[in-house]
C-alpha cells in the first residue's frame, strides 16, 4: 500500500483533475502551499478535499521531486534512455516493459497511478489544456534525473529525453503497464469536494520548464525511511494507517527507492 496522504492526493486529483484546466501546470499561493505542507509536516489533521485542486497537483510534484533516487531509479538512467532509441513500436514497449518491472514495487505501484491520472487528464485536454506532451514537461524531472551532475548544455538535452519518455509512458501506459489500477479511497471521500480554483481562460501555450518551488516537502519529511529520517517523522505518514506490518514494509519499500 501506498502512504496514505500519498493515497488521498490521488484520489482527489484522479476525481478533479480532468476537469480542472492548466492542471499541474499554473501556479498557485505560495503562502497556502506553504502553510498545507507545514500543517502535514507537523501531524496536524488537514481535510485535503478542501483543498484547491492545483494546490494538491503543486503538492504532488513537491513529494515526487523528492522521492530518494526518483521515482524512476536514477540508477536506471541510461537504461531508461536505451530503451527510448529502440525505433521499432513493439521492441521500444518490450524494453519499457522490463525497465518497468525493475523498479522496487512500491515505485511501480505509484507510476501506475500516476501514469493513470495523468492519461486522464491528457484524454480531456478539451477542458485541462494539458496533452500528454505539457504534462510530461512539467513533471519529467521530477520524475528521473542523470544519476550525477552535467554540464547545463548536456542537462537540457538529457531533461528533453526524459521529457519524450515520460509522454510515452503517459500515451501508451495501459500497453506497458496494464488497462486498469485499483482504486484509491481518500479519507476526504465524504467530505465536500474539492473546489476549484480560478484559472486563466486564455488558450494554453507551450510549456516550459518549471522553476523549482521555493519551499518544497523535505524529503526526510515526507517519506519515512529517508536517511534523515527520525521516527517521529515516520509517523507523519503511518498515521492513520492501522495496517498489518506486510503494509508498513511497502511504504518503507517506497521511501528507499534506489537504494
Amino acid at each position: 500500500m501506498l502512504p496514505q496522504p500519498i493515497q488521498d492526493l490521488l484520489a482527489l486529483l484522479k476525481e478533479h483533475g480532468s476537469s480542472t484546466e492548466g492542471i499541474f501546470r499554473l501556479a498557485v499561493s505560495q503562502r497556502a502551499c506553504r502553510e498545507v505542507r507545514d500543517a502535514l509536516d507537523s501531524r496536524v489533521l488537514v481535510q485535503l478535499a478542501n483543498q484547491p485542486v492545483l494546490l494538491l497537483a503543486v503538492l504532488l510534484k513537491d513529494l515526487l521531486r523528492n522521492i530518494p533516487s526518483k521515482l524512476l531509479s536514477v540508477q536506471l538512467f541510461e537504461e531508461w534512455m536505451n530503451a527510448m532509441e529502440k525505433t521499432c513500436r513493439q521492441e521500444r514497449l518490450a524494453a519499457l516493459k522490463e525497465m518497468a518491472s525493475k523498479l522496487p514495487g512500491a515505485n511501480l505501484l505509484l507510476l501506475r497511478h500516476l501514469l493513470s491520472l495523468l492519461s486522464s487528464i491528457s484524454r480531456n485536454v478539451a477542458t485541462t489544456k494539458m496533452t500528454a506532451g505539457n504534462l510530461a514537461i512539467c513533471l519529467a524531472t521530477n520524475l528521473l534525473s542523470p544519476p550525477q551532475e552535467v554540464p547545463l548544455d548536456v542537462l537540457a538535452l538529457e531533461t528533453g529525453k526524459v521529457t519524450k519518455l515520460v509522454e510515452f509512458l503517459i500515451d501508451h501506459h495501459e500497453e506497458l503497464l496494464g488497462e486498469q489500477v485499483a482504486g484509491l479511497a481518500s479519507k476526504g471521500d465524504e467530505e465536500t469536494p474539492a473546489p476549484q480554483a480560478e484559472l486563466e481562460t486564455a488558450e494554453v501555450p507551450p510549456i516550459a520548464p518549471e522553476r523549482e518551488q521555493q519551499r518544497s516537502f523535505s524529503g526526510e519529511k515526507r517519506f519515512p525511511g529517508s536517511s534523515r529520517n527520525t521516527r517521529k517523522q515516520r509517523a507523519t505518514w503511518e498515521e492513520g494507517s492501522d495496517g498489518p506490518p506486510s503494509q508498513k514494509k511497502s511504504k518503507t519499500e517506497l521511501s528507499g527507492m534506489g537504494n
